[in-house]
C-alpha cells in the first residue's frame, strides 16, 4: 500500500482502534528493512537527485549483503535485540557507501535521522495506535524478561542490560544497558564514530509514538552506560537533542 492510498484510507477510519490495527497488521511489510530502503532512498534523492541516490541505493543492498555473513547470532526471534541489530546492521551499510563519497559524519548523521522521520511520517492518531500495538505492555514485559536473560550471557554479542521499574511518577520504567550489541558491532567493523548518531534515531521513534524517553548517556559517547528512562507523555530528550534536529551541541565521535 503506497502512502497516497493509506492517507485516503486513514480518512475513512481515523478514530476506530479496531480498523487502525488491522490496516497495521495488513500493511505491515515482511521484509523488516523494506520501510527503511524506500525512505533511504527519499533522502538520498534529496540530496544526491534522483538517478545517482538509485545508484547509491544498489551500493547501499549490496554492501549490506556482504555484511550479513558477519552479523553475530544472538538468539535470532527469540531475542528481542536481534531486531535492534538489524537495524544496526543496515546502517553501517550506508556509512560504509556514503563516507568513501565524501559525506562528513554530521550529514551522514543527518541522513539516518531523516530517515527515521520519513518513516514516521503518518497521522498522529495511527501512530500513537501502531505504539499501543507495537510497545505496549506485551513490549515492557518482554524487554524486562529478555534484560533478565542477558544476563546470562548466552551471547557474548548480544547486549547485556537491566531492566529499571519506575514509580509512575518520574518514568515508567527504563533500561540500563551496560553492553550494546551494536556497539559491539561498530567496534569489530571500525565504525565506532557511527554510533552516536545511530543513537540518535531514538528520538524520532520517542516523539512518533509518544514513548517520552529521557537519556542523558550512551556507550557510543563514552558513557558507562545507555541509561533509557521512559514516561508516556513526557517530553523526548535523546542527549544532545532536545528540540529534534540539529544537535544542540557537538558528538563525541572519539573510539572508545
Amino acid at each position: 500500500m503506497n502512502r497516497r492510498k493509506f492517507l485516503k484510507l486513514s480518512a475513512v477510519s481515523a478514530g476506530s482502534v479496531l480498523t487502525a490495527g488491522l490496516i497495521y497488521r495488513l500493511t505491515r511489510p515482511s521484509d523488516p528493512l523494506h520501510d527503511f530502503y524506500k525512505s533511504t532512498e527519499k533522502v538520498l534523492r534529496a540530496h544526491f537527485g534522483k538517478e545517482r541516490a538509485a545508484g547509491i541505493m544498489g551500493e547501499v543492498r549490496a554492501n549490506h549483503a556482504s555484511l550479513i555473513p558477519s552479523v553475530p547470532y544472538i538468539g535470532g526471534k527469540e531475542n528481542i535485540f536481534t531486531e535492534w541489530l538489524t537495524y544496526g546492521v543496515y546502517y553501517l551499510a550506508v556509512y560504509r557507501v556514503l563516507k568513501p563519497l565524501g559525506c562528513s559524519m554530521n550529514q551522514i548523521g543527518e541522513m539516518i535521522y531523516k530517515t527515521y522521520e520519513d518513516m514516521a511520517d503518518y497521522p498522529k492518531w495511527f501512530l500513537r495506535i501502531v505504539g499501543k500495538l507495537k510497545y505496549g505492555k506485551s513490549y515492557t514485559s518482554r524487554l524486562r524478561l529478555a534484560a533478565e536473560e542477558s544476563q546470562k550471557r548466552h551471547y557474548p554479542d548480544s547486549w547485556v542490560c537491566s531492566f529499571v521499574k519506575g514509580d509512575g511518577h518520574e518514568f515508567d520504567y527504563g533500561l540500563d544497558i551496560a553492553e550494546c550489541g551494536i556497539w559491539k558491532f561498530y567496534v569489530a567493523h571500525n565504525a565506532q564514530e557511527l554510533g552516536p548518531y545511530m543513537c540518535l534515531s531514538d528520538y524520532v521513534v520517542s516523539k512518533a509514538f509518544d514513548k517520552g524517553l529521557v537519556r542523558h548517556h550512551t556507550i557510543a559517547e563514552r558513557g558507562d552506560r545507555c541509561d533509557f528512562r521512559y514516561k508516556k507523555g513526557q517530553e523526548t530528550f535523546v542527549y544532545p537533542l532536545r528540540n529534534g534536529w540539529p544537535p544542540g551541541s557537538s558528538i563525541n565521535v572519539d573510539s572508545i
